[in-house]
């Protein structure tokens, strides 16, 4: 599931909860997805953090190769 996807069904639980008319069983299984999610997107996150450093190191070489020749 992208990030996007997964923002999208955060914010449906989110509104969820709000309803006072939810059930407890309803409600503490409706905020372990929530955190589940969260999870899920912190994950998400911290591996394009890591595919960017990894470019940016690349990019880093290549230009400190130039400055080289």
């Amino acid at each position: 599931m992208d990030l996007e996807h997964m923002l999208k069904e955060l914010e449906k639980t989110a509104e969820k909860l709000q309803d006072k008319e939810l059930p407890l069983d309803e409600a503490v299984r409706l905020y372990e997805d929530g955190v589940g999610l969260i999870r899920a997107c912190m994950d998400n996150l911290a591996e394009s953090k890591g595919k960017i450093e990894v470019i940016r190191g690349e990019l880093d070489a290549m230009l400190a190769q130039d400055k080289g020749e």
